[in-house]
């Protein structure tokens, strides 16, 4: 899931900055990665991949979720819930 978003980070938004998150309870694993706006726009187009879409697929096989939004003025945040008792 991190390297799916930070690959998408430098792709769309060159020269933003990242946080990734990782924490865990008993129950849930949450992964979260923000990135601020970048510093130029993007070079590249659209890829044609199916990166969160197959990560979303993915996710779902262990029961988790993928919520992935842009932030305006912020730049764009991605976060996966894994429950902990499907691993």
């Amino acid at each position: 899931m991190v390297q799916e978003a930070l690959t998408n980070m430098v792709r769309h938004a060159p020269g933003a900055a990242a946080t990734v998150l990782v924490e865990y309870s008993p129950e849930v694993l949450r992964i979260g990665v923000r990135n601020t706006e970048p510093d130029a726009p993007a070079t590249t187009g659209g890829t044609g991949g199916r990166g969160l879409i197959g990560l979303r697929e993915r996710l779902a096989v262990y029961g988790g979720t993928l919520h992935a939004e842009a932030r305006p003025g912020s730049g764009y945040r991605v976060e996966a819930l894994i429950p902990l008792a499907a691993l």
